[in-house]
């Protein structure tokens, strides 16, 4: 996670990033006051959050997501638990449970700051933006070089055509802050994207509706996504002292890690079952139903999706707040398994071995074995002049080489321009 801050007067902002998927959230501070906003908080972020809130000496006065996210667990609910805040919502928001409704020309105060709400629909009928003090938090309505995509949700091109007109009218300084980054660029300006953004230059709307007509896959693990972020489970946690002293004093709860083989066998809390996510389902009869469970991953992310997919078969399970990540920061046990040597270590030894192999048989069998170095010299000499191996592509491609598949949502799945191109329709219209 890259974190950064930007100061304009008595207004500061935190930015918190998530890669690989380049996913923002943003912490908005009056100075003065020293009255804080979460904005598009992750859940696996929920920590970093409070660190900077505890470093500062902050009070958190609310806590809100721009729109009902599909890619990523939210940690707005998680948040405002801790920390006292109000949760805000749209009123268009099917979120369950306590909390602010707000749509566009309401304003809210933070510390001295007065924050402007702006409907945002098109991405999701719920999306909403904020702006305070020169700062336009646009969630996924608008990102630089590109917007959110409309094909599922409830999304609307038409409606997304006129959220960026609304913006478009904002003065050109007004500094941008997205909910990803795809591009390389995390903060731009409206005068930016007027003048650099295909689709907020699209003057035309029927031509816009095509640009973005193209429908691409859901992100991965969707339903279940959106099932936490609405509010419609609760899944409980445990903190990972919490869980040591229940192992100290009895067998403890079954722990389940959901994480892949390889990451399992790099380390591991003793005794716990392995049953990666994408094998839940298939195999959910292995996991007694009256035990205590208690789900492990590597942040917590896959683990509650995991709790998740549990209780909608009738079994109750609870999981580690903070994954391994925060099991190790605790100090506590874990059991360390056989780690990879990294992929530029065994394109060294594989080609260093070829080339010695390939030098020693020409110069004692055959001749022309030296064309064996000589291929492997000529590969490694293309690699340092290209940054590309082709050596390392095929070993990244075998069984022990193969890392943890990204975090459920993890990837450009929002996009709907800019360079996102695993998801996203063109910034063209399709030919």
């Amino acid at each position: 996670m890259d974190t950064r801050t930007i100061s304009a007067g008595t207004l500061s902002v935190d930015t918190f990033r998530a890669e690989p998927d380049g996913c923002l959230g943003y912490l908005v501070v009056d100075e003065d006051s020293r009255t804080a906003m979460a904005i598009d908080p992750r859940l696996d972020h929920v920590d970093r959050f409070l660190e900077a809130l505890a470093a500062r000496d902050l009070r958190l006065a609310y806590a809100l997501d721009t729109h009902t996210h599909a890619d990523h667990l939210s940690g707005v609910r998680r948040l405002a638990q801790r920390t006292g805040a109000t949760v805000l919502a749209h009123a268009a928001s099917r979120l369950t449970g306590p909390a602010r409704r707000l749509q566009g020309g309401a304003n809210i105060e933070l510390g001295g700051a007065r924050v402007d709400v702006l409907d945002a629909p098109g991405h999701t009928p719920d999306s909403l933006a904020l702006r305070v003090g020169g700062h336009l938090f646009t969630g996924d309505a608008l990102f630089a070089g590109g917007a959110g995509r409309t094909d599922f949700m409830g999304g609307s091109a038409s409606a997304l055509f006129d959220t960026l007109r609304t913006f478009e009218a904002l003065p050109a300084d007004t500094v941008v802050h997205p909910g990803h980054d795809y591009v390389g660029r995390p903060v731009t300006t409206i005068g930016d994207e007027r003048a650099g953004n295909p689709l907020l230059r699209e003057r035309d709307r029927t031509a816009f509706v095509a640009r973005l007509s193209t429908k691409a896959d859901p992100p991965a693990n969707m339903a279940a996504i959106l099932r936490h972020n609405l509010g419609e489970v609760d899944t409980a946690i445990v903190a990972p002292v919490e869980l040591q002293a229940l192992r100290a004093h009895g067998p403890g709860p079954l722990l389940l890690d959901v994480r892949t083989p390889l990451e399992f066998e790099s380390e591991r809390i003793e005794g716990a079952l392995n049953v990666p996510l994408d094998q839940l389902d298939a195999r959910v009869e292995e996991i007694a139903e009256q035990r205590d469970v208690v789900v492990v991953c590597r942040t917590g992310i896959r683990a509650t999706i995991a709790a998740e997919s549990l209780a909608r078969v009738g079994r109750r399970a609870r999981v580690l707040d903070g994954g391994m990540l925060a099991w190790r920061r605790a100090r506590l046990p874990i059991r360390e398994g056989r780690r990879r040597l990294a992929i530029d270590r065994q394109v060294q030894l594989i080609a260093g071995s070829m080339v010695l192999l390939g030098v020693t048989l020409g110069t004692f069998v055959n001749p022309w074995f030296l064309v064996l170095a000589a291929f492997f010299g000529a590969g490694l000499t293309f690699a340092g002049a290209t940054g590309t191996c082709g050596l390392a592509l095929v070993l990244m491609r075998l069984p022990w080489n193969r890392t943890a598949p990204a975090p459920a949502g993890s990837g450009a799945v929002c996009a709907a321009g800019g360079t996102a191109p695993t998801c996203a329709a063109p910034a063209e219209p399709p030919r």
